[in-house]
């Protein structure tokens, strides 16, 4: 295994035919020969939360969000936030991740914290990520904050940013006409 791709994501290629993931953005928490798993960050269920958490928490939510697919592989619910008054592994500078059910509800009780809640997560075992990408089955590519906390969908503008970056970094050395090749 090369370095740790871990707060990276894996954008889906355009010709990926894996209905779990297509025209997915997944948010690797973990990456190493051992395990790998993230979340999908663009599924948003037909859910809310305030809903949803009523229901499973039996505790008031001031958010009505949508719950999130985090990926085909059930677990807990996770929660990635904003704000360091609520715990959990620290993601980024700015992001943590908890699955921790006494800070969950804390979180929703909290009118003042961004989030996004998962339902389920995405996982790949020993070699198996790294045959994907040999495979071409994704692309890899840095994510900010606020792209991660985004409800927009945002498959569609990270995969042409990559293409663009191909093609800026091409023009050097690719001549204008291709028949010169």
């Amino acid at each position: 295994m090369s370095e740790s791709l871990a707060g990276k994501c894996l954008l889906a290629s355009p010709f990926m035919d894996d209905s779990n993931f297509f025209r997915s953005v997944v948010l690797l928490l973990q990456h190493s020969e051992e395990e790998t798993f993230g979340l999908i960050l663009n599924r948003p269920t037909d859910f809310r939360l305030d809903k949803v958490v009523t229901m499973v928490c039996e505790c008031e939510c001031v958010h009505n969000a949508p719950l999130y697919c985090g990926g085909p592989v059930d677990g807990p619910l996770i929660a990635i936030h904003d704000n360091d008054n609520f715990g959990g592994h620290r993601f980024n500078e700015e992001l943590f991740v908890t699955s921790d059910q006494e800070e969950l509800k804390k979180l929703f009780s909290e009118p003042n914290v961004k989030f996004k809640l998962f339902d389920g997560f995405a996982g790949w075992g020993p070699g198996q990520l790294e045959s994907e990408l040999e495979a071409g089955g994704w692309l890899v590519s840095d994510i900010s904050s606020l792209e991660i906390l985004s409800d927009e969908d945002c498959w569609e503008p990270m995969v042409k940013r990559i293409g663009n970056a191909i093609v800026e970094s091409s023009t050097d050395t690719c001549p204008v006409d291709p028949s010169w090749n």
